[in-house]
């Protein structure tokens, strides 16, 4: 602070120097202060401490600020001019301004609580009134807190109009503070309130660098945890004065956070700055929640902001009404005669700013540049300022309730009657001995009603009701701003805390004209659970589709659950549904032995059943059944234990086996070492401060004598008092009754020596250690700057210090380089900072077996020249109070094994979870896993859930009984065509072979083993070649064969119509060369549909995963559905035709009708392949496969066996009858 030295010497008191402040007063019988913002920043000169620092200098005049300070102005005239209120006496006020800076603003409270006259004379008892009685202000909260932890300590009353800070409503740390604006324990709560509404969980939160930004952090990140009403994106601390690399540094961090909502707990300057820096980068699309403390800033409201801070939502100060105070404000004038005192007048300067002119003396140059000077007969009303807008009246309304309080409470004092007083003896103040402790006392029982209509009383903590109104930023098209009330959020005596918002008057900045999303993660829908994300906030989450068989039915689910054993997921995994149904039939033979069986066993149980109640009261004794429960005689009336029930396990708490962990503040109380509390406290870690030794200490302490002590003069002397303590005495005049009560008195003469004290143990000298280094210190800057020599020294023109007139900041330069090392080899210096290199002991509490207490060193932590903090321990040395002797183990919960994840605990630290086994087809393989990760495709979880193993793979195989059986039927079924061919060869010239063409039968035969032979494309691993092999193969070899038939049914229809009279002319259509005609292009018709479908939509190999989550099936995809089926129809086609024409000629007279032979092979040939579809569709994987090969060779057995059978049997069996006559029936058989 800027000084200026007191010219003249006086015998009567004298400041030494004083504080030149901007400032007004106004004389008056009661004086009251006030701290003001009448200016909103300010600029440190560089501090050297080689010349006298110079007074910083005070830049930005705030006109609201000066409103406010004239609102005090006008409420004292007020209540001057109101003769209900303190008559007979006249108020004035002293008004200083604090610059928003904390230095400055301190300096002014000071002034206010101890005076600015340079000289000054006291009574004769040495008692004066007080400067001030009580203060208005401060408006900060930093600054409010310093002064009043000062001014506090002399009960000063102090009324805030808009210092929030929630730690002033502690009553042991402000018992003098006031205030007429809420808190900001409630204006966060109403942040968290509005978040809630709006359900924005995802935010960032920005703070001024002082008491107001730093407390209101710590109060809205712990409501908001404690709420579950979001999570922070960032925190960020805004930084006093001018530091655009830190601004640009936090608007860089907003800009890559994914939060919408931005929270600003700030001061006008900060949000200046960060606005600028804001539209340097031109970062939009933010929703800004502002605090009561710049709300309401016009200076924010300007073209270049109000396209990033249109729509901001903020907490306002309820607004008022102050009649008469425009025309109070519009009477200002510089000359007043009670105003005009004070060198820096702020109504001087406030004239300067508003008018754009300089009272004489102008600052040189001024007047050559063309600048105005000011005459003081300039009119308010025809220039355009905001100082006489009142139509917002917040703060202001806040100065007036305080000034009147006090006020309130200076006529409380008036109005007692003497003898019927507060105070001792029943007696009453008076304002001419007014001590600031009875005008407290005043203050807190104060209760008045404002002219708006405001009821005004203080409670235990000085605070009253609180209430704000909820203001939004409106953007006019004309460039103008509007600020809207929308709401109010206010604390009631009964509802508690309530939100009241009109939405429908929200301007909101965005396109949608909606209020923005501002979450870190989405809700996760039902059939999803929320994963965490590791060293992310709870808000941060993935949402992770429920396993197979897991549903989950609300929104941001923790967990999946299982569904019901007769359930299973639903696709969405959203609910459960029954399961498809699969059980065995009481009409089949495996269900008709399983019922049996089940009613056997029910049969049992009754048998059981029916012994055991007839012997119920046999006596059961259990050795390890411990539920008290069964101590119920009534239900287990037979029931005994030799272990004893769970209600006797409750014992008397005895809290043991805890590892105690100390701060340096206790890690050496000796008061602690007790044989009573170190059963518990044994083995205790502690920081403590470095111990030190402090050479002939101990001699010095030991030459202690409260008689040879130079500081008696002092009543309360705290030698007398360590004396009195030490040895129980008391120095005379005792008090009354001391003697009579058998106290001694202290002589001065008792022997130290001979006394049990800690006062000589020196054995652990900390704080000692740290005290004599610090007085080292001071001593070594004092002696160099005795070392100094004229006209070599470090002030301006290379002065030196001189002890007789040495100023404090001549000390703080050498102090700043002090260098030297202590008796016990320590050496001291000082950083940029004061800090010394840091460095703590590592202490451990050992308890001894003769029950004394070892208090050791184990250890050291430190912190490097290279910033780096390092900790070495000797683990060996430390005792552990543990049967094992081992660091405990303290852990919420044991890490998670692989093959397990973690689950956090809903409302429970982050340390806190379960271990839930990975579903099946997922692992982890690490420890304390967040996420069960799916294994590939092919693979599938171990049964440790610990790594992927490759899934079973399932074919029809050669290896497999089912392949081995089809193979063998298929090999079979060939052999036989192989055999009957032979046999039809040999016999070829027959009547039996060469009847109904012969050449047919051969083809047919050939078909036939080509259909056997085709079945066994369909086993073994499906290959390309094979998949789209085995169907064209089967097709064509399937119609070659039934082409073969329907030839030969309409060869016999043909011969019989032939026999008749005139039908001669039909077997020209049938002679050999359009049987293979016909034949031939029955199978080129497969065979172009084959082909189609191939070219179109090829029949491919497929991994099937879907028929079991731990196989692969390998299957063969027919690729086009239309192809297969076509293939199939045409099949089935060829065959009801043969079937048809074969039923029609069934009963033709031939001693060997071949259509009825192929009737019966046809009609097993349909209903193979009948049943082949349903069969085909609902069998799964290689099953499907098996199905379609058993048709095949079920069909083609059918064929063989009703076609050539007969034949062979004749050809064979019955030779008689492979004749011509025979077979035309004119011959007879035996």
């Amino acid at each position: 602070m800027g000084h200026s030295e007191s010219s003249s010497l006086s015998p009567s008191c004298k400041l030494r120097r004083r504080f030149n402040l901007n400032g007004m007063h106004k004389a008056g019988d009661v004086i009251l202060g006030g701290l003001f913002e009448v200016h909103y920043s300010s600029i440190f000169p560089e501090l050297t401490f080689t010349s006298e620092p110079h007074q910083p200098n005070c830049q930005g005049f705030d006109t609201p600020g000066f409103r406010h300070a004239m609102t005090m102005a006008f409420a004292v005239d007020e209540i001057n001019k109101n003769s209900n209120l303190l008559p007979n006496v006249t108020l004035g006020y002293i008004l200083y301004d604090n610059c928003a800076t904390l230095g400055i603003g301190f300096s002014a409270a000071l002034s206010l609580a101890s005076g600015q006259e340079e000289q000054f004379l006291l009574q004769e008892d040495c008692l004066g009134n007080p400067p001030v009685v009580g203060i208005v202000g401060d408006p900060f909260s930093t600054l409010s807190i310093a002064t009043s932890n000062v001014l506090g300590l002399f009960k000063l009353p102090i009324v805030s109009y808009f210092a929030t800070c929630s730690c002033l409503s502690d009553r042991r740390r402000f018992p003098s503070f006031f205030r007429t604006i809420p808190s900001d324990a409630f204006q966060v709560r109403a942040m968290i309130l509005i978040l809630k509404h709006f359900g924005w969980t995802w935010v960032g939160l920005l703070v001024s660098d002082d008491d107001y930004g730093l407390h209101v952090s710590r109060s809205f990140q712990y409501d908001l945890a404690r709420s579950g009403g979001g999570c922070l994106a960032y925190s960020e601390i805004l930084p006093w004065g001018n530091d655009p690399n830190e601004y640009k540094r936090i608007v860089g961090v907003m800009t890559k956070s994914t939060a919408n909502v931005v929270i600003v707990f700030a001061h006008q300057l900060h949000m200046i700055q960060l606005m600028e820096e804001v539209v340097k980068q031109n970062m939009t699309g933010l929703q800004w929640i502002a605090s009561e403390a710049w709300t309401l800033v016009d200076g924010l409201h300007t073209p270049a902001f109000m396209p990033y801070l249109g729509g901001t939502l903020g907490i306002a100060i309820r607004r008022g009404k102050i009649p008469r105070l425009r025309d109070f404000l519009s009477r200002i004038n510089p000359h007043q005669q009670h105003h005009n005192s004070y060198e820096n007048s702020m109504e001087k300067q406030f004239w300067e700013y508003t008018f754009q002119c300089r009272f004489a003396p102008p600052p040189a140059g001024w007047v050559e540049a063309g600048g105005a000077l000011c005459t003081g007969q300039e009119d308010l009303e025809n220039v355009e300022t905001e100082f006489l807008d009142v139509s917002e009246l917040r703060p202001e309304y806040n100065v007036y309730k305080a000034v009147y309080a006090l006020a309130y409470a200076l006529d409380d004092i008036q109005q007692c009657e003497p003898g019927r007083g507060p105070f001792s003896g029943h007696s009453c103040a008076t304002l001419q001995r007014l001590e600031p402790w009875q005008l407290m006392y005043y203050l807190e029982k104060v209760n008045f009603t404002t002219p708006f209509g405001d009821q005004v009383s203080f409670d235990e903590n000085g605070d009253a009701l609180p209430i704000y109104d909820i203001m939004n930023w409106l953007w006019l098209p004309d460039g103008r701003t509007k600020v809207q009330s929308v709401g109010v959020v206010k604390k009631s005596a009964s509802k508690g805390e309530e939100l009241t918002l009109d939405e429908e008057k929200i301007f909101w900045k965005f396109d949608s004209n909606k209020p923005p999303r501002s979450v870190c993660s989405e809700s996760c829908p039902p059939g999803t659970r929320m994963a965490r994300k590791r060293g992310q906030p709870i808000c941060c989450f993935d949402c992770i589709p429920c396993s197979e068989g897991m549903i989950s039915n609300e929104t941001d689910s923790m967990e999946c659950i299982s569904c019901p054993e007769d359930f299973w997921s639903s696709p969405q995994r959203d609910h459960c549904v029954p399961k498809k149904t699969e059980f065995l039939s009481y009409h089949e033979p495996l269900g008709i032995c399983l019922t049996t069986a089940s009613l056997l066993g029910t049969l049992i149980c009754v048998v059981v059943l029916v012994i055991f109640t007839y012997h119920r009261s046999t006596p059961m004794v259990s050795y390890f059944s411990t539920c008290s429960c069964l101590s119920d005689r009534q239900r287990f009336p037979s029931f005994f234990r030799t272990i004893p029930s769970d209600a006797f396990q409750v014992v008397r708490q005895n809290v043991t086996g805890q590892q105690w962990i100390a701060s340096e503040a206790w890690t050496a109380a000796a008061v602690l070492q007790t044989p009573r509390l170190m059963p518990y406290l044994s083995g205790t870690l502690g920081i403590a401060i470095r111990r030190g030794e402090i050479p002939g200490f101990r001699e010095f302490l030991l030459q202690i004598h409260p008689d040879h002590n130079g500081n008696d003069s002092y009543g309360n002397n705290m030698v007398r008092q360590f004396w009195e303590s030490t040895f129980q005495c008391i120095f005379a005049p005792p008090p009354a009754g001391w003697v009579e009560a058998g106290g001694a008195l202290c002589t001065g003469q008792e022997d130290l020596e001979n006394v049990e004290t800690e006062f000589f143990d020196l054995s652990n000298l900390r704080p000692e250690y740290n005290i004599y280094k610090a007085v080292y210190a001071l001593a070594h800057a004092l002696d160099d700057m005795l070392q100094c020599k004229p006209g070599r020294g470090p002030f301006s023109g290379h002065s030196c210090a001189t002890l007789q007139r040495l100023e404090p900041w001549q000390l703080v330069h050498y102090l700043q380089k002090v260098n030297f090392t202590t008796a016990f080899g320590d050496q001291v210096s000082f950083d940029e900072n004061g800090d010394a290199l840091p460095i703590y002991d590592i202490i451990n509490w050992l308890w001894l077996h003769d029950g004394r207490t070892k208090v050791q060193n184990v250890g050291v932590v430190k912190r490097s020249a290279f910033k780096v903090e390092e900790l070495t321990i000797n683990e060996d040395k430390i005792f552990w109070n543990f049967e094992s002797n081992k660091p405990p183990r303290s852990v919420c919960s044991e890490s998670c094994p692989p093959g397990t994840r973690i689950a956090r605990k809903k409302g429970e630290p982050v340390c806190c979870f379960d271990c839930i086994p990975c579903s099946e087809g997922k692992i982890s393989n690490k420890t304390d896993s967040m996420e069960c990760t799916s294994c590939p495709e092919e693979f599938w979880s171990s049964s440790q859930r610990d790594h992927c193993v490759p899934k079973k793979t399932e074919f029809l195989s050669y290896h497999e009984p089912l392949g081995i059986c089809l193979t063998t039927a298929s090999l079979l079924g060939t052999l036989i065509c192989l055999v009957v061919l032979g046999i039809f060869t040999y016999h070829r010239r027959t009547p039996m072979v060469r009847a109904n063409n012969s050449e047919l039968s051969f083809l047919l035969l050939g078909s036939l083993k080509l259909c056997f032979l085709c079945s066994l494309l369909f086993i073994g691993h499906p290959r390309l070649w094979t998949c789209q092999l085995r169907h064209a193969a089967f097709g064509i070899s399937f119609v070659l064969c039934v082409s073969c038939i329907l030839v030969k049914t309409m060869v016999v229809l043909a011969v019989f119509k032939a026999s008749k009279p005139g039908g001669g002319a039909s077997l020209k259509w049938f002679g050999a060369m359009q049987q293979r005609g016909t034949v031939m292009f029955l199978t080129l018709i497969q065979a172009a549909i084959c082909t189609a479908w191939l070219v179109s939509s090829s029949p491919a190999p497929h991994k099937n995963t879907q028929y079991h989550n731990d196989k692969i099936v390998y299957e063969c995809v027919v690729g086009s559905t239309v192809g297969f089926a076509v293939l199939l129809g045409y099949i089935g086609l060829l065959a009801l035709l043969s079937f048809l024409l074969a039923f029609l000629a069934r009963n033709l007279p031939d001693n060997f009708n071949e259509a009825k032979l192929i009737t019966f092979s046809m009609l097993i040939f349909c209903a193979v392949w009948v049943a082949f579809v349903p069969a085909y569709v609902n069998s799964p994987g290689k099953y499907a496969d098996a199905v379609e090969v058993f048709a095949i060779l079920a069909s083609s057995f059918g064929l063989l066996v009703a076609l050539f059978g007969p034949k062979c049997y004749i050809i064979l069996m019955r030779p008689e009858r492979n004749t011509k006559k025979a077979i035309m029936g004119r011959g007879t058989t035996k």
